[in-house]
């Protein structure tokens, strides 16, 4: 091989390892130092620049350029715990609130509970009194069935009984009134007490002999007064009054006025 080719290919080889050298240390990336932290510089000794006095002495400070630190803004525990207290009264406010809504219903509930108790109560009452009056009124139909009315024109001829009765049958007396076919009334009414300060009326149904006597008599209908001692009074009455006398028994009704005092 001639000398000129060989010293060609080295060149050439040269200059390659060469180029790869330059290209490798400029694409190579430069190693990143860690960054440190700046301190502060300190003097130390005589030097001039230390502010020192030949001895280690001591550094005088620049008083008069010090700049005063500006104090933080704390918050006071009042100012802090306001908060705390206006939610805390907030809430008593709603607790109080709900307690008195809680009595209120409460105390509509009761009063409507009383409210349907008397009129339970009155309904019960109603519906005894009626039943009362119905039991008056048949217990009257089977003694005027019984006895019969003493109807006719009240002459009382039997048996040779002659008294004549009062054809109407029927008056008043002392603001009461009576009636009971054929018979005249003797005197007047016997006046019931008045033991209870009620008003209204009562009505007796009476059963009267051949003599003119009461011989029973029960609370009839129509009756409006509930109260029991009335009514007692009322019977206790009828029972005292006088009728005149007939043939066999009649059967009529006392009807007392009562009226507030």
């Amino acid at each position: 091989m001639e000398k000129s080719k060989i010293y060609g290919i080295i060149g050439s080889a040269i200059f390659c390892l060469l180029t790869f050298l330059i290209l490798w240390l400029v694409m190579m990336p430069a190693p990143q130092m860690p960054e440190e932290d700046e301190g502060i510089m300190v003097s130390f000794g005589d030097s001039p620049e230390g502010a020192g006095l030949g001895g280690g002495g001591v550094i005088k400070a620049d008083i008069d350029n010090v700049q005063p630190t500006p104090a933080l803004s704390v918050p006071t525990p009042a100012a802090a715990s306001r908060p705390q207290e206006l939610l805390t009264q907030d809430d008593e406010n709603a607790i109080a609130i709900a307690t008195q809504k809680k009595k209120e219903r409460e105390k509509k509930r009761e009063l409507e509970m009383q409210r349907l108790e008397q009129q339970r109560q009155a309904a019960a009452a109603a519906a005894e009194q009626k039943r009362q009056q119905e039991a008056i009124s048949k217990a009257n139909d089977l003694m005027g069935g019984s006895f019969g009315k003493g109807g006719g024109s009240g002459s009382g001829t039997t048996t040779g009984d002659t008294r004549q009765g009062n054809p109407a049958g029927s008056g008043t007396s002392g603001g009461h009134g009576w009636s009971l076919n054929g018979r005249s009334l003797v005197g007047s009414l016997a006046t019931p007490s008045y033991p209870s300060n009620v008003e209204g009326k009562v009505t007796v149904a009476i059963r009267v002999d051949a003599n003119g006597h009461v011989t029973n008599a029960s609370v009839g209908s129509p009756t409006t007064i509930s109260d029991a001692q009335t009514r007692n009074a009322a019977v206790s009455a009828a029972r005292n009054t006088r009728f005149s006398g007939g043939s066999g028994v009649s059967v009529g009704t006392i009807t007392y006025n009562f009226k507030l005092k």
